[in-house]
Order: C-alpha cells, then sequence, then structure tokens
C-alpha cells in the first residue's frame, strides 16, 4: 500500500522546550500553540506530549479546541487564545479553561454569566498594542481595562499582547508596542491592579527583542523547529531542532523522450531523454500545486526536480538516467535524508509563503507517525504516553 506520511520526531519536542528554557528567565513559564492541530503536527499526540515534557500552558485558538485537549489531558492549563461568549462561561468554568477578554463589552458579559453561575472565572485581558486585530486598544481604552479588573466575578490573573512585527529586520515597531504594553501595565500597578501574569513575546519577540519574555512566552513556529519568516538579527542564537519530516513512496518509473509533456496542462515538455518517478502525494495532501516544477524531493539522499503540475493525489519527478531509483525507494518531500536535506524554510520560500502554513496545510489524509528515542509510539498507546516517557526518561 502506497501513501504519504510524516514523522514526528518527540525527542526533539522536548530538547526544543529545553532550548527555549535555557534562554529565558528561570521563572518565566512557557506556553506551546497546539492552533490547527498543533501546526499540523497532531494535536491529541502533542498535547500529552508536551504535558509530559513540562509545558507550562498549552494555547489554542478556539474552545472547542480547547474542550478536545482537556478530553486528552484534563489537568492542563489551556488559554483559549480567541474571544469566548457569555454562552461559553460554563464550559470554560466546568474544564477549567482560561478565556481572553477582548473589550469591556466582552468582560461585563463574562462577568454577569460567571455571577449568575456564582463562580469567578479567571481570564487574561488582551492588549491591542499595534497588531490591529482583538483587545483593547493600549492607548484609548485604559479605563476600560481597569473597569474589567474591577469585575467581581473575573479573576485577571494574566495580561497580555501580541506582536505584529518581531520577526522584520526592522524591530522598532516592535519596540513601540513593548513601550505601549509596560505603559498599559504602569497604569495598573498606580491603581493597586497587580496581574501575575504578563506576556507577548512570541518566536520573533524571543529570538529579536531583548527584556520581553515577562512572566511567559508563547514561542510557535521555534518549538515546531522552524524559524518565523524573517530571521532578523537573531538575540541569542536559538536554535530549535525540526520535528516533522514528510515522506512517501516512488510507485511508479517510466522512460521518456524528447517532445514528451508530463502532467495536466503540459507545463513541462521533455527537452532529453530521461526517466519519470511518480510518487504518492499531491495537493490533496498538502504538497500544493504552487510547488509545480518549483520543489525539489530526496531519494536515496540526492535531490530531483518536480515536473509537471501536481495532482490531487500524484506527482512526478524527474530522476535522470543514470541511477539505481526503484518502485517502492522511500521519498522525502521536507526532511533530511543522507547528508541534504529540505528544510520548511526551503519549501515555504518556493511558495513565497511561511513554514507556519506549509506545516498546517499538510492534510489529515497523510498518516502521523510519532518517534521517541528511535521507537514509533503508536497511536493508540498514546493514552499511556506518559507513563512510557517517565519510564524511558529513568
Amino acid at each position: 500500500m502506497y501513501y504519504s506520511w510524516v514523522e514526528i520526531n518527540l525527542n526533539n519536542l522536548r530538547e526544543n522546550i529545553n532550548i527555549i528554557r535555557e534562554n529565558i528567565p528561570h521563572n518565566c513559564k512557557l506556553l506551546l500553540p497546539l492552533k490547527a492541530n498543533a501546526y499540523g503536527h497532531g494535536l491529541e499526540p502533542m498535547a500529552k506530549a508536551a504535558h509530559e515534557f513540562g509545558i507550562d500552558w498549552l494555547g489554542l485558538a478556539t474552545l472547542r479546541e480547547a474542550l478536545e485537549i482537556k478530553s486528552y489531558v484534563p489537568e492542563a492549563r489551556i488559554l483559549v487564545l480567541g474571544p469566548c461568549e457569555a454562552s461559553d462561561v460554563k464550559a470554560l468554568s466546568i474544564h477549567e479553561i482560561t478565556p481572553i477578554i477582548v473589550d469591556l463589552e466582552n468582560a461585563l458579559k463574562l462577568n454577569e454569566s460567571a455571577r449568575a453561575m456564582h463562580v469567578k472565572l479567571k481570564c487574561h485581558i488582551k492588549i491591542d498594542t499595534g497588531m490591529g486585530r482583538i483587545g483593547f486598544n493600549s492607548e484609548k481604552n485604559l479605563n476600560d481595562i481597569f473597569k474589567t479588573t474591577q469585575l467581581t466575578n473575573l479573576e485577571i490573573e494574566g495580561l497580555m499582547s501580541h506582536y505584529a512585527g518581531a520577526d522584520e529586520d526592522d524591530i522598532r515597531s516592535a519596540i513601540g508596542q513593548i513601550d505601549r504594553f509596560k505603559r498599559v501595565s504602569k497604569f495598573l500597578r498606580e491603581r493597586d491592579v497587580n496581574i501575575p501574569l504578563k506576556h507577548i513575546s512570541n518566536s520573533g519577540g524571543l529570538l529579536n527583542i531583548a527584556h520581553s519574555d515577562f512572566d511567559m512566552v508563547r514561542p510557535g513556529i521555534l518549538l515546531y523547529g522552524g524559524l518565523p519568516p524573517v530571521d532578523g538579527k537573531v538575540r541569542k542564537g536559538v536554535r530549535t531542532k525540526s520535528m516533522l519530516t514528510w515522506k512517501t513512496s516512488v510507485t511508479f518509473i517510466k522512460e521518456v523522450f524528447p517532445g514528451q509533456s508530463i502532467g495536466y496542462g503540459s507545463t513541462f515538455i521533455a527537452d532529453k531523454r530521461t526517466k519519470m518517478a511518480t510518487i504518492e502525494v499531491g495537493y490533496g495532501d498538502g504538497f500544493l500545486r504552487a510547488l509545480s516544477n518549483k520543489a525539489q524531493v530526496l531519494i536515496r539522499g540526492d535531490k530531483y526536480p518536480v515536473v509537471g503540475r501536481i495532482s490531487m493525489d500524484q506527482t512526478t519527478v524527474d530522476i535522470g538516467l543514470h541511477n539505481s531509483i526503484s518502485v517502492g525507494d522511500e521519498v522525502v518531500l521536507m526532511g533530511k535524508q543522507g547528508l541534504n536535506k529540505i528544510t520548511v524554510q526551503d519549501v515555504a520560500e518556493k511558495m513565497n509563503t511561511i513554514p507556519y502554513e506549509i506545516f498546517t496545510l499538510i492534510s489529515d489524509r497523510v498518516e502521523r507517525r510519532y518517534m521517541f528515542n528511535g521507537e514509533r509510539v503508536h497511536k493508540y498507546v498514546f493514552s499511556n504516553f506518559g507513563m512510557m516517557a517517565r519510564n524511558i526518561l529513568r
């Protein structure tokens, strides 16, 4: 049976967590964003592994994602990074999930719902310091922020913001965001409001912006082993390890001659005698059509070009005449094989996009295989992953 799969190295997750911890203050907490199926790495296994490896908080985009995580790791501390509604308070309270508050209206509705349920809801206040999306305006809504802290059925345990350009070469806008964030914090302290968890730093902030770690950091792409879109002036030389290798197999080989076309639309026409290998992957798997006639793959440690249009399920590679490639050979789309490698950054650049998008576009039909200490951890074993990890790590 031919199909495409990814191998996810959980040892590298553990090492990446340790690398980040070495580069932040001792008491600074670490939140792992698990949005979008854990950046394509698989929600349940990543949640369990991250919790076992000592991640302090997990970040999810929606309450629906958060509830799914709670079914896997009931004791996990979870922050919902998108807005929640008053009707969500019951689930938030029962499952001890922390929402963010994005404006005074949102705060009042959550508070009223919590009051009606006779509960006190832990929350983080989201400040818009320059991203221009959700959150209290850091300059115009100071009084609203203070009013939110005084609501009797909300317990404000966090104050947060998000960088818009910490991964750019020019970090002046990010520095401005820090200044605005600090001013909000100072405004609250002057009114005897002390919030224990302040956080703004994403991967770009951790790499490039000094003194922005505060009480917690939220590095997403770094923990998955990628880099933000623009490396910029990297602080501390932080380098993490890629966790994901994407593989498939050669399913068919044929000889072609000058003038023969390959694929839909005949976008590639052979100019010499050569051999074409068909591999089992296509845009239905997340190996997108935009990579047609651009991407490379690794077979037996050498790079070969993708030619013709990528189809929904199959892709064609020019393997030349002088090699011993055969049907069944392993193909690496992203990762290392022999002495060569293709990084997620390499793939992203060919598509004029960012590594985040490449990871999250890997479709559900691509099997996820999890590796730990050189052994495959089957999905059904993840119910006992904590015990397994502890036994191996002793």
